[in-house]
């Protein structure tokens, strides 16, 4: 008796496994699902189609997120699910991102150039009854933004200011990022200033602001020591700190907004002509960037492999 029960479950075996076709993804959507100041859920939903007339079981999902090298959290399907037969079954994930390590994705962020590589480390683990089965699935996608590319053009009506007796004139600007640590970013900001006057103006000091979706990342007082030349133009730096442990609220903004975020940066200069100090008239950029995060952590690709 004993022997028989071996045999059928042999024969089980060697008829069963080769009769299973591959599922395949047939449609993914997403949506954010609870955010909050410690987590950020992304909600997905992918539609698998088997072609098999019994049923597959997803038992588990593991996997890990990882942005630049940075593991950000972990992915993990809501529930134990089922792949019906001979139809479309649609399998339910959450991905959990840690929002405490947005800080350390950005220096990455920021350092790579405005460039992040997700990447998902992912194992499928399927019941086929008798036994499971495990199968590991890797997959890239690369996140882009150009933070300050409206901040490379002259605001308008500031081509020329006037202080008391003189006028300067704005020629251009730019801005770019500048030294990144573990607590701030820098943002240097480049403006060709035209002293048409006779006399050295000194440039003693600067106010600045720099808001992200209402949220203030970086604002205060710089002390300067730059002096514009009498009749020639002269281009000073002006360097703006970002606070880096700001950069969790903001991600939040910006994943409520949409992926959109607003940006604005206001720098006022502060001059001195001749012993007298003047403020000059509060030079102010904004802009809006764009990210698409939940297209870069899915991909028709992730269950295309399942047998």
């Amino acid at each position: 008796m004993l022997i028989v029960v071996i045999a059928a479950i042999a024969a089980l075996f060697a008829v069963e496994r080769p009769e299973l076709g591959a599922p395949t993804v047939i449609g993914i959507t997403q949506e954010l699902g609870k955010i909050t100041e410690s987590e950020s859920v992304i909600q997905t939903n992918v539609a698998v189609k088997n072609p098999n007339p019994v049923s597959i079981g997803l038992e588990s999902v593991e996997a890990e997120v990882f942005m630049n090298d940075e593991k950000m959290g972990e992915i993990s399907s809501v529930s134990s699910t089922e792949i019906k037969a001979n139809q479309v079954s649609i399998l339910k994930l959450s991905t959990k991102i840690d929002n405490h390590k947005i800080q350390d994705w950005w220096v990455s962020h920021i350092k790579n150039g405005e460039s992040t590589e997700v990447r998902v480390r992912m194992n499928l683990i399927l019941d086929l009854g008798l036994t499971k089965h495990e199968y590991p699935i890797e997959l890239k996608n690369s996140l882009t933004t150009d933070i300050l590319s409206d901040f490379n053009s002259m605001p308008g009506g500031l081509e020329g200011i006037y202080l008391g007796p003189v006028q300067l004139k704005l020629n251009s600007m730019n801005s770019r990022f500048g030294e990144v640590t573990e607590v701030e970013t820098e943002i240097i900001t480049s403006i060709v200033v035209d002293n048409g006057e006779s006399i050295p103006i000194s440039l003693s000091e600067y106010y600045y602001e720099l808001v992200m979706n209402e949220v203030t990342i970086g604002a205060g007082r710089v002390r300067a020591n730059d002096t514009l030349a009498p009749n020639s133009a002269t281009t000073i730096s002006l360097i703006t700190p970002l606070q880096n442990d700001k950069i969790g609220e903001w991600w939040v903004s910006h994943l409520t907004n949409g992926e959109r975020t607003a940006v604005k940066l206001k720098i006022q200069p502060v001059v001195e002509i001749t012993g007298k100090k003047y403020e000059c008239p509060p030079i102010e950029w904004g802009g809006e960037f764009k990210t698409s995060i939940l297209s870069a952590l899915t991909e028709e690709t992730i269950f295309n492999n399942f047998l």
